[in-house]
Parts: structure tokens; C-alpha cells; sequence
């Protein structure tokens, strides 16, 4: 939420937010394509014709939300998984890798009551399961930076928050975007944002969230050894 704030501060960039789209195409494959296999192995029928259309199909969807804008994020955190059929969709297209501390990440997960917790983040309400989840993420992660010729960049949650200029205009560059002072104001938008980590796009970097887990170590013995594997 931070970096799509940073980025939406650009006049260039419209922040869709978590946008289920590219969720929606994986999902249903079999129905588009006339096939039986699911994602991902579904993903080996996409040729050149059903690619085109799907991209398209999301294409017009993001331009009906950003209107005049060159360039616009989604930040689905589940498309992490779906990144290889994104980069067969949008070859050109740039991945922010947002990174943070296991034990921060996993815990602002668990504090967290998502809507769907039932169903996708059922993980998030089991310290063991949220470590076992969190482990196959770095591994399925690991598996892309191998195989998949997609830009990708990695941005430390830390590093953001301790130096906000230097990974701003880190972030800018990446994204082939002249240097913008708006960015560095991004509380001052005017935007809304209705997604789980709203407060901290509201006032300027703070560092009080690094190393929060801290406050609860007593408590992290399942986490932590369900994160070591």
C-alpha cells in the first residue's frame, strides 16, 4: 500500500489497488480456453490468440479506472502466485517485489480480520499455518526470479522507511519515471484508500512498525518455528 501510494503520487500513475482480475482469468481457464486442466497447468494452453484477449480484457478494465493515466499498478498481493501467466499476458510489464521482515509480515496478516478470511486467508488466522504460508511464498518467489524474464524489482520495507528518498527515486527510475517531489508527500494526495494498510499511507514514514513483532515474542514460538520450517 505504501509504494502504490508513493507511485500513485506520480501524475503519471493511477493506483488501482487490489484488483481481482487477473485472480478472475487464472480461476477460470478451464471455461475460457475449453480445456479441463486448472491454473497453473492450464497456463501451457494460453497460445498468442487467447493471450491477446485476456490482456485486453484487463486493459480496458484498468483504463476504465485510470482514465488519462500512463501507467497504472495492481497490488493484489496474491498475484505473486499468478506471475508467470502475467508475464505470458504483459511481457512488458514490471514487478515491485514488496519485502518485509517474515516476523512483521506474518504478524500484520494475524492482526488483520479479512473479509475472506474463510476462504484465500484462511492462513492468516493460525500462526503455524501463517509460517508454513509464508515459507512457500519465498520458495514459489525463488522459482520465479529463476525462470521468468520479467523486470522485477525488490523493495525492503526497512530500507523504505529508513530512507525514503534514496528508495523513492530507486523505485521511479525502475519504473522509467522522471523524479517527482509529489512522491515524497504521498500522505498529501487526497486519495482513498480502502485496503487493510490505509493508516499508513495517511501521514508521513514512520518507523514504528520495524521490528513490531518484538512486542509479542513470548507469544511466537509456533511462528517461528513453523517460518524455520
Amino acid at each position: 500500500t505504501l509504494v502504490e501510494q508513493i507511485l500513485d503520487s506520480h501524475p503519471q500513475v493511477y493506483g488501482c489497488g487490489e484488483l481481482s482480475d487477473i485472480g478472475d482469468m487464472a480461476r477460470t481457464l478451464p471455461e475460457t480456453l475449453g480445456i479441463k486442466e486448472r491454473y497453473p497447468q492450464g497456463v501451457a494452453a494460453l497460445t498468442e490468440e487467447p493471450c491477446n484477449k485476456l490482456a485486453q480484457r484487463y486493459l480496458q478494465r484498468v483504463k476504465a479506472l485510470s482514465g488519462d493515466a500512463d501507467f497504472v499498478t495492481d497490488k493484489m498481493p496474491q498475484n505473486f502466485v499468478l506471475l508467470g501467466m502475467i508475464a505470458l499476458l504483459f511481457p512488458g510489464a514490471k514487478v515491485i517485489h514488496c519485502m518485509r521482515d517474515p516476523l512483521d509480515t506474518c504478524l500484520s496478516c494475524y492482526f488483520q480480520y479479512f473479509r475472506h478470511h474463510h476462504t484465500a486467508m484462511a492462513f492468516s488466522t493460525d500462526l503455524e499455518h501463517l509460517g508454513a504460508y509464508y515459507r512457500q511464498y519465498q520458495r514459489l518467489m525463488e522459482h520465479w526470479r529463476a525462470t521468468l524474464d520479467i523486470a522485477m524489482l525488490e523493495v525492503s520495507y526497512e530500507k523504505l522507511v529508513a530512507d525514503q528518498e534514496r528508495l523513492t527515486r530507486e523505485i521511479l527510475a525502475f519504473c522509467s519515471l522522471p523524479w517527482d517531489e509529489r512522491c515524497l508527500k504521498f500522505y498529501d494526495s487526497g486519495r482513498a484508500v480502502t485496503t487493510a494498510s490505509y493508516d499508513q499511507v495517511r501521514e508521513p514514514i514512520y518507523r514504528k512498525s520495524v521490528q513490531r513483532w518484538k512486542h509479542y515474542e513470548p507469544y511466537l514460538g509456533p511462528l517461528k518455528k513453523a517460518l524455520l520450517g
